[in-house]
């Protein structure tokens, strides 16, 4: 039942920086096991991202004029939190090795009859592969082939469930393999966390089953620091229904070869929200937010529908032939170029994270790494999360050759093993199953921790969440006692890790006492850059949680307000 590995580097996570992290790693010539909690490139959040930064300058070369306008935006996309100096090595990287990179994968850039890359038009800041909607997709089938052609050591559908240390130093870790029902015990002088965003923790969420923050929490309990976790970044314009399809994104980015975005309608048919009221933004998530926010306020909308997208203005020629989500649409027996269709708020990702490195992605605790949106340095991305994962991996190679094996602490590896052991029972007959209790924390948090917050109701969502310790999980049981694929053991550790790091959201909330791009307070609505602009860092001393701030660093672009009402600032 339990089985003893080793590797020079243990990468957990196969989205974009999970599998160049391996990749390059292997590539060095280390020897890599990598662990993917659900199908390496075929869950989590990659495979939704459906744009590619792209920020050329007007003369279509990669130059500094191109790279400051995309410091620019970025400034603005992270709430000024980012840390600026990774965030302009990263842009580097964009315009010198990404396009190239994915061009010797053999994906298929979007153009057109002239063999010139389709981008938004004026500001040529995003491209597709082939289609907006489909680059993660098919990017991440690329680096699947990639990963199985170099045979690279892999577990899928296996969750690691806590890291193992020897004398403060990150070892290894503990999985468990639900398709095989397995628990593994991994020795490494290495380990890179690369689990992605943490964003299924409420009931409308663009993330697949995996988005459960277990990484947040392996890193947290391991004793690393996490950092603006409160910031969460939202879809405004994701489908209502089904529900299967909320996860299905209608972009208010301007649509490929064109100018045109699409346009929000509320409940009484007027139009509140156009891209293009903003120029100057061709990524307006945060703007449509605010827009949604006085529609909701005013009755004419509410954040699960009652208010739609419209592509009526567009010409249907270029929805067909640029749009994947086209053909979604005709599937719901709607017309573009005639019908409305419903949207709804949803959790997409992460502002926040673990704390890391912008060089070399170490977090404060030796021998762990942090690459990707787990992290703390980056929104999002596919270039960023596959700059991360290149990187982790070169720093790595100097220094793990280096590095002694040290053996886990065997008493930790054993209690994490009987943990995972006194999970797998089916009393009581009548107790809840796991995805009914991951369901009752998502209620909470959609309740009381979605974009519109306030002391008292996050409060009383530390409760229920308290409540939800008490009741629920005393009689949670799984439905079977098979080993073979039995996803409510692994659900089981997912509501551990998820009210852990729900609690830990909420506390990082009532710190921040100020509202900032998708993080809104009604008893602090205003963004305050005197005094709060600063990030907010977490780590566990003593079994609890220690909070401080620490000044963000302004290298390069700063806001232009220092204290401004909510909804005068664009960011």
């Amino acid at each position: 039942m339990v089985q003893h590995v080793r590797a020079d580097v243990l990468v957990i996570g196969g989205g974009g920086a999970g599998a160049r992290a391996a990749l390059e790693a292997h590539d060095l010539g280390l020897d890599v096991l990598l662990v993917v909690k659900g199908l390496l490139g075929k869950s989590g959040c990659s495979i939704f991202a459906g744009s590619l930064d792209f920020f050329s300058s007007e003369s279509d070369e990669q130059n500094e004029e191109a790279i400051h306008k995309t410091m620019e935006f970025l400034g603005k996309y992270t709430h000024y939190l980012g840390d600026q100096e990774y965030l302009l090595k990263s842009t580097h990287f964009h315009h010198e090795e990404f396009w190239a990179w994915l061009e010797k994968l053999g994906l298929y850039i979007l153009r057109d009859e002239r063999g010139a890359i389709v981008t938004d038009i004026p500001h040529k800041t995003q491209a597709w592969a082939p289609k907006m909607g489909m680059s993660g997709a098919t990017l991440m089938n690329a680096l699947r082939k990639e990963v199985l052609h170099r045979k690279i050591r892999l577990l899928e559908e296996t969750s690691v469930t806590a890291l193992l240390q020897k004398d403060g130093r990150v070892v290894g870790a503990v999985a468990l393999d639900f398709l095989h029902g397995e628990i593994y015990v991994i020795q490494a002088k290495a380990v890179v966390l690369a689990t992605g965003h943490s964003n299924h923790l409420s009931k409308r969420s663009t993330g697949t089953r995996e988005g459960a923050a277990n990484g947040w929490v392996l890193a947290y309990n391991a004793g690393a620091q996490l950092q603006n976790i409160e910031m969460q970044w939202y879809h405004v314009s994701d489908v209502r229904k089904p529900d299967a399809w909320m996860r299905l994104h209608l972009y208010p980015n301007p649509l490929p070869g064109t100018q045109d975005r699409a346009q929000l309608f509320n409940s009484n048919g007027e139009m509140f929200f156009d891209g293009n009221m903003y120029p100057e933004n061709p990524v307006p998530y945060i703007t449509q937010l605010k827009h949604l926010l006085r529609q909701v306020q005013e009755g004419k909308a509410r954040f699960d529908g009652g208010y739609f997208t419209s592509y009526r203005h567009v010409d249907p020629e270029i929805m067909d032939k640029w749009l994947h989500q086209t053909q979604f649409f005709h599937k719901l027996g709607l017309d573009p170029a005639r019908d409305l269709f419903e949207n709804g708020i949803t959790w997409h990702m992460n502002v926040g994270g673990v704390r890391a490195n912008g060089d070399t992605m170490e977090t404060d605790v030796p021998g762990l790494y942090a690459a990707g949106s787990v992290a703390a340095l980056i929104t999002g991305g596919l270039p960023n999360v596959v700059y991360d994962g290149m990187i982790v991996a070169r720093h790595i190679n100097e220094h793990v050759r280096s590095q002694p094996w040290l053996e886990p602490d065997s008493v930790q590896a054993e209690a994490e093993v009987k943990r995972l052991t006194d999970l797998f029972t089916t009393e009581p007959v009548n107790g809840r199953l796991p995805a009914q209790v991951k369901g009752q924390i998502r209620d909470v948090m959609w309740e009381h921790m979605g974009f519109l917050k306030s002391e008292q109701g996050m409060q009383q969502g530390l409760a229920s969440l308290q409540r939800i310790r008490e009741e629920s999980l005393a009689d949670m049981r799984l439905g079977t006692i098979s080993r073979r694929y039995n996803a409510d053991w692994v659900d089981a550790v997912d509501v551990q890790d998820m009210l852990d790091a729900c609690e830990l959201i909420i506390r990082f909330s009532l710190f921040r006492k100020e509202s900032r791009g998708g993080f809104y307070r009604e008893d602090y609505p205003v963004t305050d850059n005197v005094n709060w602009l600063q990030h907010v860092i977490g780590s566990r001393e003593n079994g609890e949680l220690k909070l401080s701030t620490k000044p963000v660093e302004l290298l390069y672009v700063k806001p232009a307000h220092e204290i401004a009402d909510y909804f005068e600032v664009d960011y």
